[in-house]
C-alpha cells in the first residue's frame, strides 16, 4: 500500500474512533439519490395502493405487488423490503458512506380537507445516528434491543 493511502486510511480510522462511532461520514448526495430513486417510489406506490384498497396493510413485497427485495437494488440501495404494517426497509449500499445503513419509511393513511385519502411516510433510521445531516426529513430512532 502506498504511503499516501496508509495515511488516508489511518486518518479515516482515527476520525471514526474520535467520533465514538463506527460509521463513516454519510454521503448526503447518495442518501438523497436513494430516497428519491424510482425504485423506492414504485415500492411506496405499491404500499400506498395496497393500504388504500385493503383493510390490512401489506407485510411483504408480494402483498404490495412489487419486485422481490434483491431486485430493487441500485448503486445507493442494496435492497428494499416491505415488512409488517407496510413499513418499507431500505438497506443502503456502502456508496452512502455507512456500512449496513437502514432507512425505514413508516406509512400512515391520512385524509385531506376534501375527504380524499392518501398515504404519508415518516422516515426513520434505526442505525444511522446522524441521518438528519444527510436527509433532514429523516430522524434517528435507536433500534430496540
Amino acid at each position: 500500500m502506498k504511503t499516501r493511502n496508509k495515511w488516508i486510511a489511518a486518518f479515516a480510522i482515527g476520525a471514526m474512533l474520535a467520533s465514538g462511532s463506527t460509521f463513516a461520514a454519510i454521503n448526503s448526495n447518495e442518501v438523497h439519490l436513494a430516497l428519491t430513486s424510482l425504485r423506492l417510489a414504485l415500492v411506496k406506490m405499491g404500499v400506498a395502493n395496497a393500504m388504500l384498497s385493503n383493510p390490512t396493510p401489506p407485510s411483504s413485497n408480494a402483498e404490495a405487488h412489487v419486485a422481490a427485495p434483491g431486485q430493487l437494488g441500485s448503486n445507493e440501495i442494496n435492497s428494499i423490503l416491505v415488512g409488517k404494517g407496510g413499513v418499507i426497509n431500505v438497506y443502503l449500499s456502502p456508496a452512502v458512506g455507512v456500512a449496513n445503513g437502514i432507512l425505514q419509511l413508516v406509512p400512515k393513511v391520512v385524509t385531506d380537507k376534501q375527504g380524499k385519502k392518501g398515504v404519508q411516510y415518516t422516515c426513520y433510521s434505526p442505525n444511522i445516528p446522524d441521518i438528519a445531516t444527510a436527509a433532514p426529513e429523516c430522524t434517528y430512532h435507536a433500534a430496540s434491543k
